[in-house]
């Protein structure tokens, strides 16, 4: 394929006016001056007035939200995330394949052309692995899945030593291990073992963890080790929240979770961490050090009453901050530049160095590549993956632009994208995905949003969430 007469951003920075791209074998083969004409047969995209950018990187979400948005509205990240649990009800194979593909549509259809998705799967079965995989092999984009497994609570044993009754399993019931724990590392190197590399390697199954506060260092080490011995990499969620970092100093005897995920060998680069809104000084040196990935979710840390994570210090030590949506219930939508611009716009306080949009541009694009560990992915330079969204620049957020990088992260909202390539494929033409119907995808969405509606939630949930509220209040009487 040629994209004849564009206007290439190879990288921020390196903005080209007027070239051809060839595109051959996934990969961008060669960047030239315009021709005036090209060769007979030769297929030719006319990309006079677009702008072409690397495809976004949406480097963590959770594709099972899709038929939840809504929910909890107000709510902090734990009583929401017992309300989720308690209402969302059994997951079949099928049910991942159209949360993913819902997913993947909406990702696509704004210029988004890789994802790294954390999936719960409730049963914990192969069918689980498959459907989302099927998803993302049938959409077209780049699909990396990671498992979210979880075999210890720290939460739980935090409220039992400060008096919460009642709290005699996990927090949340729910989190209840589904199988023991060398069963979910060998579950997951079987998906591996069937899923890695697939599609000419568009196809990703990563390892993963819950999170430091609900998984084991067997769960943890293990996960980890698997990632270097299949040459993958991992993802798990890092003090997300108060709660979690106060759960894991308790159990670490004053220590942070993440010097524990050093000493036990977990970090590297090949281990992305979302969120890290709780990460203390030695934490951000301990991740730079490894070479780790993090990945900076600013609209479900809002949304969810998190906090807000320490970006311009990660970035100024060298290390990869990624952006993410995260889960279509916990930000409500997977629009990459709505989260891009938040990854922006709450960092800029009076007195304090802020995040660029230059900034929040690359993480966006090759930092939170990363997260997949693709070489030259999210750039667009000779010999890169030809992950591709091309931009109407007649468009609301490119019409006016003084400065360009500027404006695609502050004014675009994604409807100015016109066409999207993956791996050298075009699988949005003119606005429309090409190889699925969107029609099919939303009629399945609302089928599993009224299913869902009709099955009773879990009795448990109003005393779990009271107790989810009384260890918030006493944490809150212990900082007092």
């Amino acid at each position: 394929m040629i994209l004849a007469g564009v206007d290439l951003l190879v990288t921020p920075g390196d903005l080209r006016v007027g070239v051809d791209v060839a595109l051959e074998d996934g990969r961008v083969a060669a960047i030239a001056p315009a021709a005036a004409s090209h060769p007979g047969g030769a297929d030719v995209l006319d990309g006079r007035g677009l702008l072409a950018v690397p495809g976004l990187v949406n480097a963590h979400t959770h594709s099972p939200e899709n038929p939840m948005r809504g929910l909890g509205d107000g709510l902090a990240l734990e009583p929401w995330l017992a309300r989720l649990m308690g209402e969302s009800g059994p997951y079949s194979g099928e049910d991942h394949y159209w949360c993913a593909l819902a997913t993947a549509a909406e990702l696509l259809l704004c210029g988004c052309t890789s994802v790294v998705d954390h999936v719960g799967m409730t049963p914990l079965r192969p069918e689980g692995f498959d459907g989302v995989m099927r998803a993302y092999r049938d959409a077209g984009i780049r699909g990396g899945m990671a498992p979210l497994f979880s075999d210890h609570d720290a939460t739980a044993d935090l409220a039992r030593s400060l008096g919460v009754v009642g709290v005699d399993g996990p927090l949340i019931p729910q989190m209840a291990p589904a199988l023991p724990t060398r069963e979910a590392i060998a579950l997951t190197d079987d998906a591996v073992a069937r899923w890695h590399g697939a599609e000419g390697g568009r196809l990703h199954l990563l390892t993963g963890a819950s999170g430091i506060q609900w998984a084991s260092e067997e769960l943890l080490v293990g996960m980890a080790d698997l990632a270097r011995r299949r040459g993958t990499t991992m993802q798990l969620h890092v003090l997300e929240t108060r709660v979690q970092d106060a759960a894991c100093r308790a159990r670490f005897g004053g220590g942070s979770g993440v010097r524990v995920l050093s000493e036990w060998g977990v970090l590297g680069p090949e281990v992305s961490m979302a969120h890290g809104v709780w990460l203390d000084v030695d934490d951000l040196d301990l991740i730079a050090a490894a070479g780790g990935v993090v990945v900076h979710n600013p609209a479900a840390n809002t949304r969810l009453r998190s906090g807000r994570a320490r970006v311009r210090e990660l970035l100024d030590r060298g290390v990869a901050v990624g952006v993410g949506t995260d889960g279509a219930a916990s930000s409500d939508d997977q629009q990459m530049w709505f989260a891009m611009r938040l990854a922006t716009l709450i960092h800029r306080g009076p007195d304090e160095e802020h995040v660029s949009s230059g900034d929040a541009l690359a993480m966006a694009t090759s930092l939170g590549a990363r997260a997949l560990g693709v070489d030259g992915l999210g750039t667009l330079a000779v010999g890169a993956p030809a992950d591709i969204a091309l931009l109407d620049r007649a468009s609301f957020g490119l019409a006016g632009a003084r400065d360009l990088e500027a404006a695609l992260v502050l004014s675009e909202t994604g409807g100015s994208v016109r066409h999207v390539v993956v791996a050298g494929e075009l699988v949005v033409r003119d606005r429309v995905p090409v190889r699925f119907s969107l029609d099919d995808v939303h009629a399945a969405i609302a089928e599993q949003r009224e299913r869902r509606l009709r099955e009773p939630a879990d009795p448990r949930l109003p005393e779990t969430i009271a107790r989810i509220e009384a260890l918030r209040a006493a944490l809150a009487r212990t900082r007092a």
